[in-house]
């Protein structure tokens, strides 16, 4: 009897600790992959400016004009979003109107459910938004 419980823990330890590395590979996996946008596009830019430097050996002087360059197409499209913001909005809360015009009163209220936690789910991954 003392074999057979000897062998019964040994293979509840095997089966913890293979628990134990899964999970550790998915945290490690799971926190490699959930990035901010920002940082990735910071990086990048550092990555490309570098790039660029090394690359094309340029001049302090075309290096400070390179970086004026980036902000200035930046902030170009940044405007070019917020011009359309509005009209991608009003455009979303058409089809919702639309959507919930098809819908009977018991799917309008699981609809605005789903609406809320798409809601939350996005704000959650987005950082609280930009």
């Amino acid at each position: 009897m003392r074999l057979n419980s000897t062998r019964v823990g040994l293979y509840l330890l095997l089966v913890f600790l293979s628990g134990a590395l899964v999970g550790a590979f998915g945290y490690r996996l799971y926190s490699a992959n959930s990035v901010s946008a920002k940082a990735n596009h910071e990086s990048y830019r550092k990555i490309y400016l570098n790039e660029m430097q090394t690359r094309l050996k340029l001049t302090p002087a075309q290096l400070s004009n390179l970086v004026f360059i980036l902000d200035e197409t930046k902030a170009r499209f940044k405007a070019a979003r917020d011009r359309m913001d509005p009209e991608m909005k009003q455009i979303q809360h058409e089809q919702r109107n639309k959507i919930r015009d098809m819908l009977q009163p018991a799917q309008k209220a699981e609809y605005e459910k789903m609406l809320e936690e798409r809601a939350k789910k996005q704000k959650a991954t987005s950082g609280g938004g930009c």
